[in-house]
Protein backbone atom coordinates (compact mmCIF):
# COMPACT_ATOMS: atom_id res chain seq x y z
CA UNK A 1 0.00 0.00 0.00
CA UNK A 2 1.34 3.38 -1.12
CA UNK A 3 0.83 6.13 1.88
CA UNK A 4 0.07 9.12 0.69
CA UNK A 5 0.04 12.69 2.60
CA UNK A 6 -2.41 15.62 1.15
CA UNK A 7 -1.14 19.10 2.20
CA UNK A 8 -3.49 21.32 0.48
CA UNK A 9 -5.30 24.81 2.41
CA UNK A 10 -8.27 24.34 0.80
CA UNK A 11 -10.95 21.56 2.65
CA UNK A 12 -12.44 21.13 -0.89
CA UNK A 13 -9.81 20.15 -2.48
CA UNK A 14 -8.84 17.74 0.16
CA UNK A 15 -11.72 16.09 -0.06
CA UNK A 16 -11.47 15.80 -3.60
CA UNK A 17 -8.27 14.45 -3.72
CA UNK A 18 -9.49 11.53 -1.01
CA UNK A 19 -12.18 10.41 -2.83
CA UNK A 20 -10.34 10.49 -6.30
CA UNK A 21 -7.78 8.15 -4.32
CA UNK A 22 -9.93 5.93 -2.97
CA UNK A 23 -10.92 4.67 -6.28
CA UNK A 24 -7.15 3.73 -5.90
CA UNK A 25 -6.91 -0.04 -3.85
CA UNK A 26 -2.91 0.03 -3.56
CA UNK A 27 -3.33 3.82 -2.62
CA UNK A 28 -3.88 4.77 1.24
CA UNK A 29 -4.45 8.61 2.37
CA UNK A 30 -2.63 8.50 5.58
CA UNK A 31 -2.89 11.96 6.96
CA UNK A 32 -3.29 15.77 5.95
CA UNK A 33 -1.92 19.37 6.41
CA UNK A 34 -2.97 23.09 5.46
CA UNK A 35 0.14 24.13 5.67
CA UNK A 36 3.92 23.68 5.36
CA UNK A 37 4.46 23.18 8.83
CA UNK A 38 2.19 21.21 9.47
CA UNK A 39 3.07 19.33 5.83
CA UNK A 40 6.90 19.08 7.43
CA UNK A 41 5.40 17.75 11.37
CA UNK A 42 2.98 15.18 9.55
CA UNK A 43 6.07 14.18 7.03
CA UNK A 44 8.26 13.37 10.24
CA UNK A 45 5.29 11.45 12.29
CA UNK A 46 3.62 9.62 9.62
CA UNK A 47 6.46 8.91 7.35
CA UNK A 48 4.40 8.79 4.26
CA UNK A 49 5.56 6.93 1.00
CA UNK A 50 4.51 10.38 -1.13
CA UNK A 51 3.64 13.62 -0.16
CA UNK A 52 0.61 15.67 -2.38
CA UNK A 53 1.89 19.58 -1.52
CA UNK A 54 0.10 22.86 -2.73
CA UNK A 55 2.35 25.60 -4.05
CA UNK A 56 0.97 28.20 -2.58
CA UNK A 57 -0.04 28.29 1.12
CA UNK A 58 -0.23 30.36 4.06
CA UNK A 59 2.92 30.65 5.84
CA UNK A 60 5.75 28.78 3.84
CA UNK A 61 5.38 28.26 0.02
CA UNK A 62 5.46 24.63 -1.61
CA UNK A 63 8.78 25.20 -2.53
CA UNK A 64 10.16 26.16 1.11
CA UNK A 65 8.28 23.16 2.22
CA UNK A 66 10.51 20.70 -0.07
CA UNK A 67 13.73 22.42 0.32
CA UNK A 68 13.14 21.85 4.34
CA UNK A 69 12.23 18.52 4.17
CA UNK A 70 15.22 17.43 1.89
CA UNK A 71 17.26 19.21 4.36
CA UNK A 72 16.06 16.97 6.93
CA UNK A 73 16.69 13.67 5.05
CA UNK A 74 19.53 11.98 7.08
CA UNK A 75 19.77 9.80 4.29
CA UNK A 76 18.36 10.41 1.37
CA UNK A 77 15.40 8.13 1.53
CA UNK A 78 12.33 10.97 2.27
CA UNK A 79 9.42 11.00 0.82
CA UNK A 80 8.56 11.56 -2.56
CA UNK A 81 7.01 15.02 -2.94
CA UNK A 82 5.08 15.69 -6.15
CA UNK A 83 3.63 19.63 -6.40
CA UNK A 84 0.10 19.83 -7.43
CA UNK A 85 -1.09 23.08 -8.16
CA UNK A 86 -3.03 25.39 -10.52
CA UNK A 87 0.30 27.41 -11.28
CA UNK A 88 1.79 26.50 -14.49
CA UNK A 89 4.56 29.03 -14.85
CA UNK A 90 7.87 27.80 -15.78
CA UNK A 91 9.72 29.35 -13.39
CA UNK A 92 7.45 27.58 -10.85
CA UNK A 93 8.24 24.55 -12.23
CA UNK A 94 12.36 25.01 -12.10
CA UNK A 95 12.10 26.21 -8.67
CA UNK A 96 10.09 23.28 -7.75
CA UNK A 97 12.73 20.92 -9.00
CA UNK A 98 15.94 22.47 -8.04
CA UNK A 99 14.54 22.31 -4.70
CA UNK A 100 14.26 18.73 -4.62
CA UNK A 101 10.41 17.77 -5.30
CA UNK A 102 9.77 14.57 -7.72
CA UNK A 103 6.96 16.07 -9.58
CA UNK A 104 5.06 18.74 -10.75
CA UNK A 105 1.58 18.36 -11.98
CA UNK A 106 -1.63 20.56 -12.73
CA UNK A 107 -4.94 20.22 -10.71
CA UNK A 108 -6.55 19.64 -13.90
CA UNK A 109 -4.30 16.65 -14.06
CA UNK A 110 -7.11 13.71 -14.63
CA UNK A 111 -7.67 11.59 -11.31
CA UNK A 112 -6.20 8.36 -13.61
CA UNK A 113 -2.93 10.32 -14.40
CA UNK A 114 -2.72 11.29 -11.60
CA UNK A 115 -2.97 8.09 -9.65
CA UNK A 116 -0.48 6.78 -11.99
CA UNK A 117 1.66 9.77 -11.23
CA UNK A 118 1.45 8.51 -7.19
CA UNK A 119 2.41 5.02 -8.10
CA UNK A 120 5.41 6.19 -10.23
CA UNK A 121 6.37 8.50 -8.31
CA UNK A 122 6.55 6.15 -5.33
CA UNK A 123 9.01 3.62 -7.22
CA UNK A 124 11.24 6.83 -7.71
CA UNK A 125 10.30 7.99 -11.08
CA UNK A 126 9.78 11.79 -11.17
CA UNK A 127 6.90 13.42 -12.86
CA UNK A 128 5.88 16.28 -14.74
CA UNK A 129 2.59 17.76 -16.39
CA UNK A 130 2.53 16.62 -20.26
CA UNK A 131 1.45 20.13 -21.16
CA UNK A 132 4.21 21.66 -18.86
CA UNK A 133 6.80 20.14 -20.89
CA UNK A 134 5.16 21.72 -24.07
CA UNK A 135 5.16 24.87 -22.82
CA UNK A 136 8.89 25.05 -21.59
CA UNK A 137 10.04 23.74 -25.19
CA UNK A 138 7.70 26.03 -27.17
CA UNK A 139 9.22 29.31 -24.76
CA UNK A 140 12.98 27.95 -25.21
CA UNK A 141 12.76 26.98 -28.46
CA UNK A 142 13.92 30.29 -30.00
CA UNK A 143 16.27 30.01 -27.16
CA UNK A 144 18.05 26.83 -28.84
CA UNK A 145 18.20 27.99 -32.30
CA UNK A 146 20.12 30.87 -30.78
CA UNK A 147 22.44 28.90 -28.57
CA UNK A 148 22.94 25.89 -30.95
CA UNK A 149 26.56 26.20 -29.93
CA UNK A 150 25.94 25.22 -26.26
CA UNK A 151 24.75 21.21 -26.99
CA UNK A 152 28.13 20.51 -28.64
CA UNK A 153 29.11 19.05 -25.17
CA UNK A 154 26.59 16.89 -25.19
CA UNK A 155 26.47 14.21 -27.38
CA UNK A 156 23.22 12.36 -29.02
CA UNK A 157 23.74 9.77 -26.63
CA UNK A 158 23.60 12.08 -23.46
CA UNK A 159 20.74 13.95 -25.39
CA UNK A 160 18.83 10.76 -25.07
CA UNK A 161 19.66 9.90 -22.09
CA UNK A 162 18.05 13.31 -20.98
CA UNK A 163 15.36 12.72 -22.88
CA UNK A 164 14.61 9.25 -21.06
CA UNK A 165 14.81 10.99 -17.94
CA UNK A 166 12.57 13.74 -18.78
CA UNK A 167 10.09 10.74 -19.13
CA UNK A 168 10.36 9.57 -15.70
CA UNK A 169 12.68 6.08 -16.45
CA UNK A 170 14.86 4.82 -14.25
CA UNK A 171 18.59 4.22 -14.67
CA UNK A 172 17.53 0.82 -15.34
CA UNK A 173 14.70 1.67 -17.87
CA UNK A 174 17.18 4.07 -19.37
CA UNK A 175 19.95 1.23 -19.76
CA UNK A 176 17.32 -1.11 -21.47
CA UNK A 177 16.38 1.75 -23.95
CA UNK A 178 20.28 2.66 -24.45
CA UNK A 179 22.05 -0.47 -25.06
CA UNK A 180 23.85 0.46 -21.47
CA UNK A 181 24.23 -0.99 -18.14
CA UNK A 182 22.67 0.49 -15.25
CA UNK A 183 25.87 1.31 -13.80
CA UNK A 184 27.01 2.49 -16.92
CA UNK A 185 23.74 5.30 -17.10
CA UNK A 186 24.66 6.24 -13.75
CA UNK A 187 28.57 7.36 -14.51
CA UNK A 188 27.18 8.74 -17.39
CA UNK A 189 24.17 10.84 -15.97
CA UNK A 190 27.04 12.50 -13.55
CA UNK A 191 28.94 13.33 -16.28
CA UNK A 192 25.76 15.03 -18.26
CA UNK A 193 25.62 16.45 -14.62
CA UNK A 194 29.06 18.37 -14.82
CA UNK A 195 28.38 19.53 -18.43
CA UNK A 196 25.12 21.22 -17.24
CA UNK A 197 25.95 22.83 -13.80
CA UNK A 198 23.36 20.30 -12.20
CA UNK A 199 23.44 18.98 -8.73
CA UNK A 200 21.11 15.63 -9.67
CA UNK A 201 18.69 14.21 -12.55
CA UNK A 202 15.95 16.91 -11.35
CA UNK A 203 18.04 19.59 -11.92
CA UNK A 204 19.62 18.34 -15.42
CA UNK A 205 16.57 17.98 -16.83
CA UNK A 206 15.09 21.19 -15.82
CA UNK A 207 18.53 22.70 -17.23
CA UNK A 208 18.37 20.72 -20.56
CA UNK A 209 14.80 21.90 -21.06
CA UNK A 210 15.94 25.53 -20.35
CA UNK A 211 18.16 25.45 -22.44
CA UNK A 212 16.01 23.85 -25.17
CA UNK A 213 17.96 20.73 -25.60
CA UNK A 214 14.82 18.08 -25.00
Amino acid sequence: MISVLLVDDHPVVIEGLRKVLATAPDIGVTGEAHDASGALERARTLKPDVILLDLRMPGASGVQAVRRLRDGEADGTGPAVIILTSYGDQAYVRQALEAGADGYLLKSTPPEALIAAIRAAARGRRQLSPELLDGVLQEFGGLAREQTHRTADLSPEDLEILRRASQGATNREIGAGTGRTEVAVKKRLQIIFDKLGAVDRAHAVAEAIRRGLI
